[in-house]
């Protein structure tokens, strides 16, 4: 089993690339629960690819430059730039040993918490974002590799017909 990684924060191996499914449960803050689910690629360089299957199907991929929605619901697909995105590498890179397998960061006024499983990998991160909702990720199936993601993985493919939103 290889494992490398490109950077170590005190503890917090950010590898090459990974890959994992993930539930996600966002609680508003008239105490609404929301929960998704899906899969998630990770490449150290700052591309990022969230493939949310439920309840919606739905893709967020970014290129550490800017990162684009893809919504099959409504067949529209937007683009942002980075400044308004979850830059998940640079969070990582923040992170600081709290206590046990507790990390924290704080990046653009949030306070993320990360929980490491066993064996030093990413099991879940807590954040309560702009809007006051509190988001939990929990990661399953984690899979650090030595190689990134392959690029065309790391895409968000839509029909020319959807409609084009720019953020």
């Amino acid at each position: 089993m290889a494992v490398l990684t490109s950077v170590m924060a005190e503890g917090i191996r950010v590898p090459v690339s990974f890959s994992a499914h993930f539930t996600q449960k966002i609680t508003t803050p008239k105490k609404k629960v929301i929960h998704y689910s899906g899969s998630v690629l990770l490449n150290s360089s700052g591309a990022l690819k969230w493939s949310y299957r439920k309840p919606t199907k739905k893709e967020v991929c970014s290129d550490a430059t800017r990162f684009t929605i893809v919504d099959h619901d409504l067949e529209q697909v937007s683009f942002y730039e980075l400044s308004q995105a979850l830059d998940l590498t640079s969070i990582l890179k923040k992170a600081r040993h709290h206590k046990a397998n507790l990390y924290v960061a704080t990046y653009r006024d949030i306070l993320y918490t990360f929980a490491l499983d066993k064996r030093g990998r990413i099991d879940q991160i807590a954040y309560r974002d702009s809007l006051d909702n509190v988001v939990n990720i929990h990661f399953q199936q984690m899979h650090y590799s030595s190689k990134p993601n392959p690029q065309a993985k790391m895409r968000c493919p839509y029909p020319t017909s959807y409609d084009i939103i720019q953020g």
